[in-house]
């Protein structure tokens, strides 16, 4: 899916931008496998010394890690893979994800629920569509009831024409329990319990009660009932529509791992579960009047009514579940699994950056040294952290995966710490023939892909960088320190960036390329939305690499693709469908391309980067023009005219 979100870093403001008119410039990115993580930027300046060799080497640490949540039981997301993907039943899912248990059938009566956003507040407000009791009192429908506990046994009523209305006298009772007077058919005849402006409804009956120290209120409720409010908070019930109805198996594995998981619960003595994710997140049955069930989720319940996981000796099991295991469940109660359905988890990979100043705030360590890892080798990057040493400048302190991931508020126990980096740089030069280091730019992180472009108009291109793990691009209109980083939320993971004057009015706009439908999609803003007008060009085929450029002199750009197997550029000078490639072989096999408008005539041409060498042609199909050697082996290419002079020259970017 093709998905558009732009977006401001904090304290950061998008200018509008200019219609200033100019040469048109046109980039393309260096290619990187992308790690991804929050954005750390550096002032465009002179490289600073390296940290002392006993500190962390610059100012963020990356993780990568996989999955989300404790990884115990089943994946939630893998179940849906293994619907979808690989046509399981949920028999099948469950009998994977809890090895050595049976499917029984059990009728399990009434389940007592805490409901957790009321603990302590000594008293609940409850109205009906229908008559009620409160305390034994009968009250009349469309009124409503305060109950206030006093002490054991003791407790005040107060009644009134709706919620929010003048409340009666209060009247002694001796009960906290409030049912009912009618079989509730509609949202409108179940008790519901007001709180501010807001109500939200519950089937079965309510009761405010003491116990661990403070009021609680209850919500007694059948077992099939409290489930239809359970499952869809669990699992989207749009999952169930999925593969032609493929995803209803994991509906239905959700809701017995759901029921089977309440059943084994005694949390409390004075409620058996309850309804947030301590326990399972639980919400009745309507909020507002509107109800919040699903009748997908309904179905999965009704359809396996009664079953739940039971060990060799019938006892119910407490069947953990998690969002993504990340490709193996953690084992404990349940053996560990390779879990393949995972791979339909937006988590089933992932990473962050954090300030080694916060990992060296966390466990009081002084200036943070290193980080080792022990894992239990089940899958990739060594399995998930059985144990974690943070080495600092004070003291060292051991601890497992699962204390590392909850102080840092990391997704899952499955990661691993990445060895300590030089921090992305980028060097820029302004000459082709003699070239020096002109800028020196600290942008980005590792596994970011640089690119350049005159972003707002003003005839000189500036840096960015685009994000490909969260496919988002950061750039900067200035080299001046302290100048605002733009965020652009854009395309996919995976797609990759280019940028150009795609409407020929002087300023240069973003777009991706996606490989998979060899298919660029082009925009003429900078801050796209998802109403946005987007231009589609397809182009390219296996390995194909993206460029831009006015390769006409017609001061709009258009696109291209770059071949590295067989050094082939393919182009075309028009954004309408069908319009006429151009191909021209240039470099060796394995280059990566860049284009730009070498000798200031007002078109582009193209060139390729290979070691460390630039080559460069002056016109298309025309022969080499240029050798420029800049850089070194390794190091991401791209191309613009960083003085304003008219003329493109090229740079590089180190350590992505």
């Amino acid at each position: 899916m093709f998905s558009i979100r732009s977006a401001s870093q904090p304290g950061t403001s998008h200018g509008p931008l200019t219609g200033t008119s100019h040469r048109p410039s046109r980039r393309t990115a260096a290619i990187a496998t992308v790690v991804g993580g929050a954005l750390a930027c550096t002032a465009l300046a002179v490289v600073s010394p390296a940290p002392a060799a006993a500190s962390w080497p610059g100012g963020n640490v990356g993780i990568t890690g996989h999955g989300y949540g404790h990884g115990r039981g089943m994946g939630q997301y893998g179940a849906f893979g293994y619907a979808t993907n690989y046509s399981w039943t949920y028999t099948q899912i469950l009998a994977h994800y809890y090895g050595g248990t049976t499917l029984a059938t059990r009728s399990l009566g009434t389940l007592s629920v805490d409901l957790t956003a009321l603990d302590g507040q000594n008293q609940v407000v409850v109205t009906s569509g229908s008559p009620f009791t409160a305390g034994g009192v009968a009250i009349p429908a469309g009124s409503a009831a305060l109950l206030r506990y006093v002490s054991a046994g003791s407790y005040q009523l107060f009644t009134s024409t709706g919620c929010g209305k003048p409340w009666s006298a209060a009247k002694p009772v001796t009960t906290g329990a409030i049912r009912s007077s009618v079989t509730p058919g509609s949202l409108a005849t179940m008790l519901s319990i007001c709180s501010g402006t807001s109500t939200r409804t519950y089937r079965g009956s309510l009761s405010l009660v003491y116990g661990g120290g403070m009021t609680r209120v209850v919500n007694l409720v059948g077992m099939e009932d409290y489930l239809r409010g359970v499952v869809p908070r669990e699992s989207p019930a749009s999952w169930g529509d999925a593969s032609g109805g493929k995803g209803m198996a994991a509906l239905q594995s959700q809701a017995v791992a759901a029921r089977s998981y309440a059943a084994a619960q005694n949390r409390y003595s004075w409620a058996k579960t309850c309804d947030s994710q301590t326990c399972q997140v639980y919400g009745g049955v309507g909020l507002d009047g509107v109800v919040t069930e699903d009748s997908r989720t309904n179905t999965a319940v009704a359809s396996t009514a009664g079953k739940v996981i039971t060990n060799s000796s019938g006892t119910i099991m407490s069947a953990e579940f998690s969002s993504s295991t990340g490709g193996w469940t953690a084992g404990g109660t349940f053996p560990a699994v390779q879990d393949l359905g995972d791979t339909a988890s937006p988590n089933h990979n992932w990473s962050t950056s954090i300030p080694a100043s916060t990992i060296s705030q966390a466990f009081g360590v002084g200036t943070l040294q290193s980080v080792t890892t022990t894992g239990n080798h089940l899958g990739a990057d060594g399995g998930r952290v059985l144990s974690a040493q943070v080495k600092g400048s004070t003291r060292t302190v051991t601890v497992t995966g699962n204390e590392f991931r909850t102080a840092l508020g990391l997704k899952s126990d499955w990661f691993v710490v990445a060895k300590p980096l030089t921090a992305p740089t980028l060097y820029l030069t302004n000459s082709l023939a003699s070239p020096t280091t002109d800028v020196v730019s600290g942008f980005g992180i590792k596994g970011d892909q640089p690119f350049a472009c005159d972003f707002n108009g003003d005839g000189s291109d500036t840096v960015g960088v685009f994000r490909s793990s969260t496919a988002t691009f950061y750039y900067r209109d200035s080299f001046a320190a302290g100048t605002p980083v733009h965020q652009v939320r854009l395309g996919n993971p995976g797609d990759r960036p280019v940028c150009g004057n795609w409407d020929g009015i002087g300023t240069d706009t973003i777009g991706v390329y996606r490989s998979s439908n060899s298919t660029f999609y082009l925009f003429n803003t900078n801050t796209p939305t998802s109403t946005s007008p987007v231009t589609r060009v397809v182009l390219g085929g296996t390995g194909a690499l993206p460029v831009s450029g006015d390769w006409n002199g017609n001061k709009a750009d258009t696109p291209g693709v770059y071949v590295p197997s067989t050094a082939t550029f393919y182009l075309v000078n028009s954004l309408a469908a069908g319009a006429p490639q151009l191909r021209y072989t240039f470099g060796a096999a394995g280059s990566v391309p860049v284009a730009g408008d070498w000798d200031g005539n007002g078109a582009d041409s193209y060139g390729v980067y290979q070691g460390a060498r630039f080559a460069m042609a002056n016109t298309l199909g025309g022969p080499v023009s240029s050798y420029t050697r800049f850089g070194v082996v390794g190091d991401r290419p791209f191309a613009g005219d960083w003085n304003h002079d008219g003329k493109d020259t090229v740079g590089i970017g180190r350590d992505y």
